[in-house]
């Protein structure tokens, strides 16, 4: 038909990708440094890795029902956790430096707790509450004492050392499975210590300071202690 054109469709602006909430801090000159997170969450990961000029990467993802707020002074990395108003999941991610040696306190406690350390160092842990936490050990310089402050429905430890353990159950436990041990009933104050732990120069403490449900050490290589 004379004079028609035909109209165009509608031009839409591109949808911006949605991202994580993500912070960052620089890698400081120094070899050990200290994470402590103040709030509580249904999740919280921990694991270290590479970070080139890094020291710090904590994330949620940008539907979570948390946002990290970090504040660094030195090696002291503090975070806290500001509600959102989202639907998603209460989680935070937190990458570490594998090349420092860690401090670590999540005195809060969380849902679920897992710490994936493998390849890393620690010189502590100490873990709130918790309905499972699950902690991969690296190899411990020295005594490393793990600490949970809280009570704790599981633990599981996964453990790609030689280095021995002792675990003391201040408020007793139910079942417990140890590579040299078994329990379906633990008292309260019971120490659960693996041969060579007295004399060993690198060794595991671990410490329950409330009730726990059940306690779980997974060992992949043959105790071979370093004796002092």
């Amino acid at each position: 038909m004379a004079g028609y054109t035909r109209e165009s469709a509608p031009e839409t602006d591109p949808v911006p990708p949605v991202t994580d909430r993500v912070q960052a801090g620089p890698l400081p000159n120094r070899t050990g440094a200290w994470l402590t997170v103040h709030d509580a969450a249904s999740r919280i990961q921990v694991r270290t890795a590479t970070l080139p000029g890094l020291l710090y990467r904590v994330s949620s993802a940008p539907d979570a029902g948390v946002a990290p707020v970090v504040t660094r002074r030195g090696g002291r990395v503090e975070v806290r956790l500001r509600a959102t108003g989202s639907d998603g999941l209460d989680e935070v991610r937190i990458v570490l430096n594998r090349d420092l040696r860690w401090d670590l306190r999540l005195p809060a406690g969380a849902g679920e707790q897992q710490l994936d350390l493998r390849g890393g160092r620690v010189g502590r842990i100490d873990l709130g509450a918790c309905g499972l936490a699950e902690v991969r050990l690296p190899e411990p310089a020295g005594t490393v004492p793990v600490t949970f402050t809280g009570g704790v429905g599981a633990v599981v430890l996964a453990a790609d050392t030689s280095a021995p353990f002792r675990i003391r159950l201040d408020g007793g436990a139910g079942a417990v499975v140890t590579p040299w041990t078994t329990s379906n009933g633990t008292p309260m104050g019971a120490v659960l210590q693996e041969d060579g732990w007295h004399r060993a120069a690198d060794r595991y403490e671990v410490r329950a300071a409330a009730g726990t449900g059940s306690v779980l050490l997974r060992r992949n290589v043959r105790a071979r202690p370093r004796t002092r």
